[in-house]
C-alpha cells in the first residue's frame, strides 16, 4: 500500500483515490445504498475482514491468478473488467469498484450475494458464520 501512495505522490498512479471508512461510515454507506438493517451486522463483518473498511484495496493474486478488488473484494474471474469497459456479470470495471462513492460495489455485492449468500466471501464463512458480529448499536 506504501508503494501505491508514493506512486500517487509522485503523480505517477492514475488512480489515488482513497478512503478507510470508520465502522459507522461504512453502516450509513450500506444504509444509503439499501442494505437490510437484519443483514447490516453481517456486511459489516464482512467488510470488515475482506478490506478492513478500505476502498482502495486490490488483492494479492489468487489461486488462479484473479484478484479482489475494492471494499466487498469483488472478484474479476466473474464480476469484474480488468479492461477500460465495463463488463462481466456486475457490467463494471474492476477500477470502479474501487471508488470512494461505494454505489457500484454496493449494488455488484448485492448482486453476489442475491446468487451465492455470504458464502461467496471467505472473510465472511471464516470469521462471521456463526460468530458474534460486530457492535453496530451506536451507529
Amino acid at each position: 500500500m506504501k508503494w501505491v501512495l508514493l506512486l500517487c505522490a509522485l503523480g505517477l498512479f492514475v488512480y489515488c483515490e482513497a478512503k478507510q471508512l470508520s465502522r459507522c461510515e461504512l453502516v450509513r454507506e450500506l444504509r444509503k445504498n439499501g442494505f437490510p438493517e437484519n443483514k447490516m451486522g453481517d456486511w459489516v463483518c464482512l467488510v470488515e475482514n475482506e478490506s478492513s473498511r478500505r476502498t482502495d484495496i486490490v488483492s494479492r493474486p489468487n489461486s488462479d491468478g484473479s484478484r479482489d478488488y475494492g471494499l466487498f473484494q469483488i472478484n474479476d474471474r466473474y464480476w469484474c473488467s480488468t479492461t477500460s469497459q465495463p463488463g462481466k456479470d456486475c457490467n463494471v470495471t474492476c477500477k470502479q469498484l474501487l471508488s470512494d462513492n461505494i454505489s457500484k460495489s454496493a449494488a455488484c455485492a448485492k448482486k453476489i450475494y442475491q446468487r451465492h449468500g455470504f458464502d461467496a466471501w471467505y472473510g465472511w464463512k471464516n470469521n462471521c458464520r456463526g460468530k458474534p458480529l460486530p457492535d453496530i448499536s451506536s451507529c
